[in-house]
């Protein structure tokens, strides 16, 4: 079964916006429309739409209005729309300092002639799905009451079936802590915990978030949590999450980043797969497809998991709220990446290794490259998660490739290292590079299980891994190669996307030809400052590069390919 889910549509009438400060909010109706289309495409089930549908907020003389056309465009889908309310359909929740009036049950009475129930439970094909009212948590309305004893029953009534569930909120009860303050953007607390603790009970299998209008994940005790893009308009603020300057509107028209998922349950239920739609560029591949597969792994040079402060400021002008900008993970997803290499001391910080860990149900693993000697306790956190660890590269200078390797709980992987000589008259670089190449004189004195040889940007993927392949099997030792992305000068930059995807192309396809070499692209996301300047597959916003649309293209074209090209 497939089921897709959309957010924040936040549908103007049909006349246009009237209450608009920005001039994307023309564009919202036809986005709409556009998803709509794409949804189509993806043949779901049916679709859960996450609150916030009409933008003009109730008691708006153009709400009503902007609901009219959510039900004109909606009404194209060809399957059944669930929804659940958001504060711009229902009132905000009850926060002394929301800027628009608070939830009452008036604005549940027109909510309910729209969409129908607030809450609802719905069994279908050995699954089951939720929907339950956020805005009234904590408001202490008698819908709140009826609505908690509803969860009850739902959730841990005896003689309930344990199905495979999934459930669906506008409010995610947090967006990076379930400890964190209130803001603008989570539950409050009774009601934050009594939620999460019933999902725990439960063993939701996910959960599915709007409001935010910017894509986040987090697990909390075995749930996972999906806080959806938009579909209209990104919420600028959370442009401060990338590290180069806000987009188109300071952020809030950053188009890349709208769209919606379709949810791939499998035949026993027992999981689920993600796929995120970009609805401002269509895939060349329809949405809806069997699920990407990318031989290649991914370096991560920069942070994955950095926390973030957001600004005081716009809807939370009183405090500052953080948040932790997961796009580079989504990316990985949307390729279908399995293999992340990283430095060894993302597995030393708890916060980084916890995730990494969470990381392991998605089918995700890790390669860790270190140039240092390992501790004990080091060497301990390797055995004690040996099972979300691929191998640990050691990248030795070549002086020291006779000395023995330490005893780890994975295979290792051997990388030289060595310096430039100096001569006279001739530039001399600060930057050695590490790796084999085939041929090295080296390669006799290398310990460890495998051997990390570099393709070098100059030479051709294929015919740089078959002879790395050559040289490693007369060793008897397992092969990775790692593909440098081309660039310029240590102080030019290198912005040629066609010629990174030509690059990203040719190691797949590389990859491809030669299943039992790992094959590893080195780097991710632009290097747009420090030394060598590039662009990568992704932006330093988490946006797609040329090179990762035609990735994933090639990724989920599988057998439709020709990979012997």
């Amino acid at each position: 079964m497939r089921f897709a889910v959309i957010a924040d549509s936040h549908f103007h009438p049909a006349e246009g916006p009237t209450d608009a400060a920005w001039p994307s909010d023309a564009l919202f109706n036809p986005r709409n429309a556009a998803a709509v289309a794409m949804v189509r495409q993806a043949k779901p089930a049916f679709v859960v739409h996450l609150g916030d549908v009409p933008h003009p907020v109730p008691g708006l003389a153009t709400h009503l209005g902007a609901l009219g056309m959510a039900r004109a465009t909606y009404a194209d889908l060809g399957v059944p729309l669930l929804v659940v309310p958001g504060n711009h359909d229902v009132g905000d929740k009850p926060h002394p300092w929301a800027p628009a009036p608070s939830v009452t049950a008036e604005k549940h009475a027109t909510f309910r002639e729209w969409w129908g129930a607030p809450w609802w439970v719905i069994e279908r094909d050995g699954v089951r799905l939720v929907g339950i009212d956020t805005p009234i948590v904590n408001s202490g309305i008698a819908l709140e009451a009826e609505q908690w004893a509803w969860l009850e029953s739902v959730f841990v009534a005896p003689g309930r079936a344990a199905l495979p569930t999934f459930v669906f909120l506008h409010y995610p009860p947090y967006l990076l802590t379930a400890d964190e303050p209130e803001h603008y953007d989570n539950l409050a607390e009774p009601g934050r915990t009594r939620l999460l603790d019933l999902f725990v009970r439960a063993r939701v299998q996910a959960v599915f978030c709007g409001h935010v209008h910017h894509p986040f994940w987090n697990q909390h005790r075995g749930v996972d949590f999906y806080l959806l893009p938009s579909t209209a308009f990104v919420r600028p603020g959370y442009s401060e999450l990338g590290r180069v300057g806000p987009g188109d509107e300071f952020g809030r028209n950053d188009a890349d980043r709208l769209g919606f998922c379709i949810v791939h349950v499998e035949p026993t239920g027992a999981g689920h797969r993600i796929e995120w739609v970009h609805t401002s560029t269509p895939d060349p591949v329809p949405p809806g497809g069997p699920a990407p597969d990318c031989p290649l792994g991914l370096t991560l040079r920069h942070a994955w998991d950095a926390v973030l402060d957001i600004p005081a400021d716009g809807l939370d002008p009183f405090r500052r709220k953080q948040a932790r900008n997961d796009l580079v993970l989504f990316a990985s997803w949307e390729l279908g990446v399995t293999l992340l290499r990283l430095p060894f001391e993302d597995l030393r910080r708890p916060a980084t290794r916890e995730r990494l860990l969470a990381l392991r149900h998605r089918g995700q693993r890790a390669v860790l490259y270190t140039a240092e000697r390992l501790s004990e306790a080091d060497l301990a956190l390797v055995d004690e998660h040996r099972d979300a660890i691929v191998a640990v590269e050691f990248i030795v200078p070549r002086l020291w490739l006779d000395r023995p390797l330490p005893n780890v709980a994975v295979p290792r992987w051997v990388a030289a290292f060595g310096r430039h000589a100096t001569e006279e008259g001739r530039y001399f670089s600060h930057f050695a590079p590490h790796g084999f190449l085939p041929g090295d004189p080296d390669l006799s004195r290398v310990g460890g299980e495998g051997i990390l040889f570099r393709i070098d940007p100059g030479t051709d993927p294929a015919a740089g891994i078959a002879a790395a392949r050559e040289a490693g099997s007369a060793l008897g030792k397992a092969i990775a190669a790692l593909i440098l992305l081309p660039r310029g000068g240590e102080g030019v930059a290198f912005t040629d996307d066609a010629a990174i995807t030509a690059r990203v192309t040719a190691a797949f396809r590389a990859a491809r030809a030669y299943p039992d070499v790992t094959v590893v692209l080195d780097t991710t996301m632009d290097h747009d400052r420090g030394y060598f300047p590039r662009h990568g597959l992704i932006d330093r916003r988490g946006n797609p590069r040329p090179a990762f649309r035609e990735l994933v293209r090639l990724s989920k074209a599988g057998a439709d390919d020709d990979f012997s090209r």
